[in-house]
């Protein structure tokens, strides 16, 4: 080969590479992939100061729901997704919570609220409240309390699960080691405590907020600093992956798509951050119409790049680095 040509060789294959991965990328984008964490608003409203909760709407497009931590009022705020903005309030009535931690909408629209806040392990009147999801204006509602206990005695817990499908409900602790998975009974009552389950899984340390997929198939957890997805057949992580920084992040929702999630932090002027989710393919998951394949259908799961929930070219790039090389290399050896 002329040396000249040979000394070309490598940066054009690398140019030609780079062109790839620009064009692969802007593709994606043209699909609707989202290309990383996206801050979709703040809730600026100042009674919002410690955040910790936030279930999606299952009534109304647009809203969710979250909660101040303890040493505030008992009000549930409805909040406008897209711009942060405060919509309406439901106060809970008579028998109010203490320490609220975690909030979670099931699949028959009943708001549940859980006051199981406990950092000194030492509570003996924890519950979940349960109310009809009040949706925009102003209310007050007398919650239906529910009271629970452990079966080894109090525990921090931040994380209220609830799968849409079947109803069936647990909570994690919130240990500094590891966490323990907690079942609830299926029928709760009203008038003694319910006794939580063990059911022998453990969970990440310092799980500060949960919640599980449309079709009860998987959970996701989160921590400070990381989110995790299980399987909720068998509670087996699947992947994890660092979240974006966060003053003090204490809650997570998936959105109606199930293709992305939302994370928020305790904190005045706190933002709703949006990131993608790729969850795993299931054989229910039939569609209702003829499919246009898409990316969330087809791929693989994905590695922890883009923070791990969505794929990336990045692999495909640094294999196509390696391919290129090699065949720059062999072909300077033959000349």
């Amino acid at each position: 080969m002329n040396p000249r040509h040979r000394r070309l060789l490598i940066p054009g294959l690398l140019i030609a590479l780079l062109v790839v991965v620009l064009v692969s990328s802007l593709a994606r984008r043209a699909d609707g992939a989202e290309a990383g964490p996206d801050i979709v608003s703040r809730m600026t409203d100042a009674r919002i100061t410690e955040s910790s909760g936030l279930a999606i709407s299952v009534k109304h497009d647009d809203l969710a729901y979250t909660i101040n931590d303890s040493g505030n009022a008992p009000i549930v705020f409805a909040v406008k997704i897209s711009t942060g903005a405060v919509v309406g309030t439901t106060t809970i009535t008579e028998n109010t919570p203490i320490d609220t931690e975690a909030i979670a909408i099931d699949g028959d629209g009943v708001l549940w609220v859980a006051d199981t806040g406990d950092n000194q392990e030492r509570r003996t009147d924890i519950a979940l409240y349960a109310l009809p999801e009040p949706g925009p204006g102003d209310h007050s509602v007398a919650a239906t309390r529910y009271p629970l206990t452990y079966p080894d005695g109090p525990a921090d817990v931040e994380t209220l699960l609830i799968n849409p499908r079947t109803g069936a409900k647990g909570v994690v602790t919130k240990g500094l080691f590891a966490g323990e998975l907690l079942a609830l009974p299926s029928k709760l009552v009203a008038d003694r405590p319910n006794m939580a389950k063990d059911t022998g899984h453990e969970m990440p340390a310092v799980v500060t907020d949960g919640v599980m997929s449309a079709n009860g198939r998987y959970a996701l957890l989160r921590t400070y600093s990381n989110v995790h997805l299980y399987d909720a057949r068998t509670w087996k992580s699947i992947r994890s992956a660092e979240t974006p920084p966060q003053p003090q992040g204490e809650s997570i929702a998936i959105e109606p798509s199930q293709k992305s999630f939302l994370i928020g932090s305790e904190g005045a002027d706190s933002a709703l951050i949006r990131i993608p989710l790729t969850l795993p393919k299931t054989p229910d998951d039939k569609p209702t119409t003829t499919p246009t394949p898409t990316k969330a259908a087809t791929e693989k799961p994905a590695d922890d790049a883009g923070n791990g929930f969505a794929g990336s070219v990045w692999l495909w790039a640094i294999g196509g680095v390696a391919l290129l090389a090699a065949i720059a290399s062999a072909t300077t050896n033959r000349t």
